[in-house]
């Protein structure tokens, strides 16, 4: 079945984010629009509406005399993002925690099985189970004004363009500790790991600013 001019743009503005996000496309560099399109297998028309998407996301910037380049954000904007997703993920977490179903909670254990049992753990992987982790809880929180939110500032994807801060090593029992608090039905614990563990990374961040 032959999709439409719509539908070709959707795919395509799902695979361009995902290369925005994986930084094949790197922040501040132009997109060569020809070539991005014979890599997608796509039209020019497509793409356009596909860039058009992005760029009422803030994930990419039109530039006169230069082109579409992918959005570059700023220090500043990424510690306003940071404290954006700390109150948006806190007040999700306790909403989910309280009303998710124990299936849902069962999802989030099983996101994170497959690594307590390695040492090697691929980064690459791990930020993948990282971000549906998140967004499994703003999703499925109970409160669809919320997840409209993240969605509508790009709180995630934004982040997930730097790439992981802080190792598995460090992270994957915080995230198992956030999982017994939920699994417990602890709101106030699991409002409270999930602040001290994204603070430790937007502190990281702030760190790497002064060395």
């Amino acid at each position: 079945m032959k999709l439409s001019t719509n539908e070709l743009g959707r795919q395509a503005y799902k695979e361009v984010k995902n290369l925005i996000v994986s930084r094949q496309l790197e922040p501040g560099k132009k997109i060569v629009q020809e070539k991005l399109a014979e890599q997608l297998g796509i039209s020019r028309t497509p793409l356009r509406t596909a860039l058009q998407m992005l760029e009422a996301e803030s994930l990419v910037e039109s530039i006169p005399r230069r082109g579409v380049v992918v959005r570059e954000f700023s220090r500043e904007e990424i510690r306003e993002i940071y404290d954006c997703r700390i109150a948006l993920e806190v007040m999700a977490i306790q909403l989910f925690t309280e009303n998710a179903v124990d299936k849902d909670i069962q999802k989030l254990r099983k996101l994170f099985n497959p690594y307590t049992t390695t040492e090697n753990i691929s980064q690459k992987k791990y930020q993948v189970t990282d971000s549906i982790f998140h967004d499994t809880l703003i999703r499925s929180c109970g409160n669809s004004f919320l997840y409209d939110l993240f969605k509508k500032g790009n709180l995630l994807v934004c982040i997930d363009m730097l790439g992981l801060l802080r190792p598995p090593s460090e992270t994957l029992q915080e995230h198992l500790d956030i999982i017994t608090a939920i699994e417990n039905r602890n709101a106030e614990q699991a409002c409270k790991l999930m602040r001290e563990h994204l603070e430790k990374t937007k502190r990281l961040f702030d760190k790497t600013e002064d060395n």
